[in-house]
């Protein structure tokens, strides 16, 4: 009886799905993920949100075509770092009939070159607001302010309408350094007691002047 030896490398089977640790994210974005013994280059699926770090413990997929795709991060070396949630190009969350809530225990910040938000209603409850900015231009049709007291400081007020009405019912102190006063058709000042005066000169020039 003949015995016929093979020298053929018999092949070795990989599963379609398996486990590793990131060991090193290249400079394209791709990764070295070490599983088995051995390191291998994978690239990020687009449904992995959470961006994987060196030490992770990470999902790998073989595709048809024999890549491999490192589809989610299992567990994170170090938990009590910042987590990161990115993806390429832009992003959009939208609900379909339903509402979308964002909420964080501690502290929840926005960062952009432009923010843009966009409602038929708004609601904003805050109880202490620190804005900074250099510049704030709003264009409304009906503005109301209602508190308890308001204090503002300004180098320059500048202030243009057509009518204002204020209404004081207790009392008005205004401090200036100089006060003009100009009114191009009718002016008046009527109290019970009206009292004026100066230290140096007191003048009324006009016309007429009727007294009593």
């Amino acid at each position: 009886m003949n015995t016929v030896t093979s020298s053929q490398v018999l092949p070795v089977y990989s599963p379609p799905q398996f486990s590793g640790q990131v060991v090193d994210i290249l400079f394209d974005g791709s990764l070295i993920v070490e599983s088995a013994g051995r390191g291998w280059h994978c690239r990020r699926a687009a449904s992995c949100l959470l961006t994987p770090e060196t030490g992770d413990i990470a999902l790998l997929a073989r595709s048809d075509d024999e890549k491999l795709w490192l589809l989610a991060v299992l567990e994170r070396a170090q938990p009590q770092q910042v987590a990161q949630i990115s993806v390429t190009g832009d992003l959009n969350i939208a609900t379909l009939g339903g509402s979308l809530t964002l909420s964080s225990e501690r502290q929840l910040a926005l960062e952009s070159q432009r923010l843009q938000v966009k409602s038929a209603h708004g609601d904003c409850t805050i109880g202490n607001l620190a804005y900074h900015g250099e510049e704030l231009s709003a264009r409304v049709t009906l503005s109301r302010w209602v508190g308890e007291r308001c204090e503002s400081v300004w180098h320059t007020l500048t202030q243009l309408s057509t009518v204002i009405f204020r209404q004081v019912s207790k009392t008005e102190h205004v401090r200036a350094g100089q006060l003009d006063y100009q009114a191009e058709d009718y002016a008046r000042l009527h109290a019970r007691s009206t009292l004026i005066t100066s230290e140096t000169i007191t003048k009324i020039d006009s016309e007429q002047i009727h007294v009593g």
